[in-house]
C-alpha cells in the first residue's frame, strides 16, 4: 500500500521550511528530501493543495516548481497570473503556529493500521473522519479501504487494474453524515467509467446488489456496441461483494441512492 498520507507529512514539513526561508523547490528536491521519485509528488501535493483549499489557507504548493520554475498543470489553488501576490501569501503566513494536517500518518503503521480498520469494522468511521483533517486525505483512505474489501477488483466487471480503480460513494459526500462518509457499506470500488455512470443516475444496484441500468431497452437514445457491453449487458447481474458480506453496500445507502436517481431521471 502506498502511504500517501505519510508523504504528505513529510512534504508537508518541507514546504513549510521553504516558506519560512521564503523560498522555492523543485519537484526533484520536494521528493528526494520526502525519499521518492519527483514523478509521483503530484499525487502529494494534490493532497496538500486540497488541505489548504478546503481551510483557507495561503496556496503553500506554490513553491513547487520544475527545474526551470515553472509550476505544473495540476496548481490549481492560486491565480498564477497573480504568481507573486500568492508566494507572498505564503512567505507571510505564521505557518509554525498550524499544526501539521497529516500527523496522523506520521507513523506509516498506524496509517496502514485505520485502513484496517475501516475495511473491516465500518462503525470506526466516525472516529476516523474526527481525525483526518483534510477531505482528500479521507477520500485516499476510503479508497484504500475499499481496494482491501473487494480484493483490488472492480466491483461491476472484476478489472484489477488498481490505477484505474476508484471509491465510488453511493450516498454522495455532500449528502452524507460526517460518520458515513468513511464507512464501506456506503462505498462501492469501480472503475473510473462505471463510477461515472452511477454518480450521473445511469446505474446503481438493487438491494440484492444486483447491479441495474436504467434504459435495459435501449429506448432513451441510439446504443454502440461498446456503450450495450458495459451498461445493458450488466443489467441484472450480481455484483461483486466484499469478501465479508457485512461490508457490502447497506440498505439505507441504496435506498437513498435510489431517490436521488428517481429525481436526476424525472
Amino acid at each position: 500500500m502506498v502511504n500517501q498520507a505519510q508523504r504528505a507529512y513529510h512534504a508537508w514539513n518541507t514546504l513549510i521550511s521553504c516558506a519560512t526561508q521564503r523560498t522555492t523547490i523543485t519537484y526533484g528536491a520536494l521528493g528526494a528530501a520526502i525519499g521518492i521519485h519527483h514523478r509521483p509528488i503530484k499525487y502529494v501535493l494534490e493532497l496538500i493543495q486540497e488541505h489548504c483549499i478546503s481551510e483557507g489557507l495561503p496556496p503553500i504548493t506554490i513553491l513547487a516548481t520544475d527545474r526551470n520554475g515553472r509550476i505544473g498543470r495540476g496548481f490549481f489553488a492560486f491565480d498564477l497570473d497573480r504568481r507573486a501576490e500568492g508566494l507572498v501569501s505564503v512567505y507571510d503566513h505564521q505557518w509554525q503556529s498550524i499544526e501539521n494536517p497529516f500527523s496522523f500518518a506520521a507513523d506509516g503503521q498506524l496509517y496502514e493500521k485505520i485502513v484496517t480498520e475501516l475495511a473491516t469494522t465500518p462503525s470506526s468511521a466516525g472516529d476516523v473522519m474526527r481525525l483526518v483533517k483534510s477531505r482528500g486525505m479521507a477520500q485516499v483512505m476510503f479508497r484504500d479501504a475499499l481496494l482491501e474489501c473487494y480484493g483490488r477488483r472492480c466491483a461491476f466487471t472484476g478489472m484489477s487494474f488498481t490505477e484505474a480503480l476508484e471509491a465510488c460513494h453511493i450516498v454522495p459526500w455532500s449528502s452524507c453524515l460526517p460518520e458515513q462518509r468513511l464507512d464501506v457499506r456506503n462505498g462501492i470500488l469501480l472503475n473510473s467509467l462505471h463510477h461515472s455512470l452511477f454518480d450521473k443516475g445511469w446505474m446503481t444496484i438493487d438491494l440484492a446488489h444486483r447491479i441495474q441500468f436504467v434504459d435495459p431497452e435501449m429506448l432513451y437514445e441510439p446504443y454502440s456496441h461498446f456503450d450495450k457491453v458495459v451498461s445493458v449487458d450488466l443489467h441484472g447481474k450480481q455484483m461483486l461483494l466484499p469478501k465479508n458480506p457485512a461490508l457490502a453496500p447497506a440498505a439505507e445507502f441504496i435506498q437513498k441512492h435510489h431517490e436521488a436517481m428517481e429525481k436526476m431521471n424525472q
